[in-house]
């Protein structure tokens, strides 16, 4: 007979093994598999945050009789001693750290006097992935990088998923896991270059809003609820040791100044890797990601805003859609009356991501095949319009028309309701760009560069997203990605503390645009829904 414990409670307890990890857990009787899987630090990819919606925390159960149950973490509840298996196959994931480097003088704070060779670390805690650099502090000199994903993305893919999850719960969870995370990827580094933790003496941090709040534990309400600001936006200095990351005993860390409720301290890392408002050319930076953060302008005014972009181009609501991981399609073109896809890896496609997206979306608009208000055409007016072996790609699933990538491979596609996504996203953003162009009374024409920040951006084909207006058009040949300028703007702050203590002079110059108070925007918006008319 199976034995089940109790707790304090006297609330029946029961044991759930992860095969893959070696772990194992008590968990009370009605929790979920999730919240096991969290409990003993195993982050299950969930981008609805559990709600049950998305269908990626797919994990198989053992049965008494030796047969596997596929089923979905967050909603499937222990009711007994389980085996699961989380099908957690080791992944490589593309994660962002390298930058466009604007240099500084090297002139830090001062270190502890009983460290002979110092380090610094600077973090970029994306809301996808976190990126970690090290750093000599001799020399400035950047030493190795670390990257790894969030596991926050097991209570969410977007912020406000996570925001609504603190809300509910305190944010104890989130807070551990991340702090978790950076004394990881310290370790990571460490061992890499060698060295003692005892010799990192210094920590930036950046990251948006949300991941903000959530690291210093501060309430979370002013952001979910209106006139959604920030509980705090200042630069701050806080001990290491006192968030549970070890390194020097009194090893300093630092987090850049927030801007707004949803332009966060990553934005100001931008600006500081940037720096636009030395300059007299007008900048337009653009940062898109789960959330999109724009600033344009010059020395003369800044501005800036977010845009609900959603989480479609890190691959949440897309039927196939995944991040920047082995296996998934990063580009698509059409030539030579094929299809053709790059793949993650160089292996068989499993998903797309948000750059193999664009891509696809912007083949299908230009074919025809996609039409102004965002219809995907069905099978037969493909037949009709194009021929056979265009329409051989279109299938239906449930009763959703979709896009068969590569034939041979049928299970990875794009349905009506992706397209939708993609609409939505880049419309927030279309929408985002003119109504700074309005605010400070310029267009198209006056932008002398385009920067395009982070790994999305960086990876996209500036081709494509002008292709479904997700920029304008006119700007195409403008368009300059900076790759993790975020990250490079926190390291700055540690080569650097006049640069780290401006931060804070630069918050209080920004004006920020709220959109959602504007009455022009939500036509705006409408109206950026639509794909631009393909050339002739």
């Amino acid at each position: 007979m199976e034995k089940i414990s109790k707790n304090r409670d006297n609330a029946a307890l029961c044991q759930v093994t992860f095969l893959r990890e070696g772990r194992t857990v008590q968990v009370s009787a009605g929790s979920t598999i999730m919240n096991a899987a969290r409990s003993t630090g195993i982050f299950p990819d969930a981008p609805c945050g559990g709600q049950g919606t998305c269908g990626k925390c797919l994990v198989q159960l053992k049965t008494d009789g030796g047969e596997t149950k596929t089923v979905l973490a967050c909603q499937t509840k222990v009711w007994k001693n389980l085996t699961v298996d989380t099908q957690r196959l080791p992944q490589k994931h593309q994660i962002l750290t390298n930058t466009s480097i604007r240099r500084v003088k090297f002139s830090p704070s001062s270190f502890p006097k009983d460290v002979k060779n110092p380090y610094l670390v600077a973090f970029d805690i994306g809301t996808t992935t976190i990126a970690s650099y090290l750093i000599d502090g001799n020399s400035g000199k950047e030493i190795c990088t670390a990257g790894m994903v969030n596991p926050q993305t097991a209570y969410g893919a977007d912020v406000i998923s996570r925001a609504d999850y603190c809300m509910q719960h305190k944010n104890t969870e989130l807070s551990s896991c991340i702090h978790q995370a950076l004394d990881d990827l310290i370790t990571a580094l460490a061992e890499k270059q060698q060295i003692s933790r005892e010799q990192i003496v210094q920590l930036c941090l950046v990251g948006n809003t949300c991941m903000h709040h959530i690291f210093f534990d501060f309430p979370m309400d002013s952001l979910v609820l209106a006139p959604y600001r920030p509980y705090q936006k200042g630069l701050l200095q806080a001990k290491a040791a006192d968030f549970g990351i070890q390194i020097h005993p009194q090893g300093q860390l630092f987090f850049l100044p927030v801007i707004a409720g949803f332009v966060g301290a990553d934005t100001m890392g931008c600006l500081l890797a940037l720096r636009p408002d030395l300059s007299r050319d007008i900048t337009l930076l653009v940062d898109i990601g789960t959330n999109g953060e724009i600033v344009l302008g010059n020395r003369e005014k800044l501005v800036c805003c977010s845009t609900a972009a959603g989480p479609a181009f890190e691959g949440a609501k897309i039927e196939c859609g995944m991040r920047g991981a082995e296996g998934a399609i990063d580009h698509v073109n059409f030539s030579h009356g094929k299809f053709q896809i790059s793949v993650i890896g160089n292996q068989q496609p499993t998903g797309i991501c948000g750059s193999g997206l664009i891509d696809a979306v912007a083949c299908l608009r230009k074919l025809g095949i996609i039409d102004e208000m965002g219809r995907l055409l069905a099978r037969d007016e493909v037949q009709t319009l194009y021929g056979e072996e265009l329409a051989s790609h279109m299938t239906t699933q449930g009763n959703l028309t979709a896009f068969v990538f590569q034939k041979e491979y049928p299970s990875v596609y794009l349905t009506q309701k992706d397209i939708r996504e993609v609409q939505l996203a880049k419309g927030a953003i279309a929408a985002g760009i003119l109504l700074l162009e309005k605010h400070l009374g310029i267009t198209h024409s006056q932008i002398d560069r385009v920067c395009i920040a982070g790994a999305f951006g960086t990876y996209m084909s500036p081709d494509s997203a002008c292709a479904i207006g997700l920029l304008p058009s006119a700007l195409q040949k403008k368009i300059v990605p900076v790759g993790n300028a975020a990250g490079e703007g926190a390291k700055i702050a540690l080569l650097n503390k006049a640069e780290r203590e401006y931060s804070q002079t630069l918050m209080n110059q920004l004006d920020f645009l709220e959109l959602a108070m504007l009455s022009e925007f939500q036509d705006c918006f409408i109206d950026e829904l639509e794909f631009p008319p393909t050339e002739p």
